[in-house]
């Protein structure tokens, strides 16, 4: 039995109302769990990126990148290039079009951008793969890119705010690019 996605829209769209109330406007029910910015969420988010970290460092990762003769450099700067270009499409969305132009920032407004984006983040992925697998292999590398992306980025994106995501990538961004060769 297949289900329509079109038809099961209203049953993702439940809206909380009161029993007896109908003249009250209907307001959407909050989502289960603590709110983003409690302590204890903020304390489990601080702890997987400290985690993340932890085993980053305890795989020598940024020092095999920087120093190891095996990692493939070539693929790892189409790697950082693809970086950027997320960062300038997320800046360009968010910033220009959604602040400047007061543009709501939805997939309907930015199809062109999210696809961009899309297809950045697998190219950067795969460069980023290649660059590694020759020191660490392919199971490895896939541990480390997943702990990266999801014990730090998702993670940090989660807990500050887009203002302060845009200004922390530039800054390592740029820190990383001077000190990488």
């Amino acid at each position: 039995m297949s289900i329509d996605v079109e038809q099961s829209a209203p049953l993702r769209r439940r809206l909380a109302t009161p029993a007896n109330s109908e003249s009250r406007p209907k307001i959407p029910a909050p989502p289960p769990g603590l709110p983003a910015t409690h302590p204890l969420q903020i304390l489990k988010r601080s702890s997987i990126i400290g985690g993340t970290l932890y085993a980053l460092y305890d795989f020598k990762v940024f020092h095999n990148i920087l120093h190891s003769p095996e990692v493939s450099h070539e693929w790892f700067k189409i790697g950082l290039a693809a970086s950027i270009a997320i960062l300038a499409v997320k800046g360009y969305v968010e910033l220009y079009e959604g602040k400047k132009r007061k543009k709501k920032v939805e997939y309907d407004n930015f199809k062109s951008a999210t696809h961009w984006t899309i297809f950045l983040i697998l190219v950067s992925w795969i460069s980023f793969h290649l660059a590694l697998s020759p020191v660490y292999g392919t199971f490895k590398t896939w541990i480390i890119m997943i702990g990266f992306g999801y014990g730090v980025l998702i993670q940090a994106s989660l807990m500050i705010p887009v203002w302060g995501q845009n200004l922390i990538s530039f800054v390592l961004m740029t820190f990383f690019l001077q000190i990488y060769k």
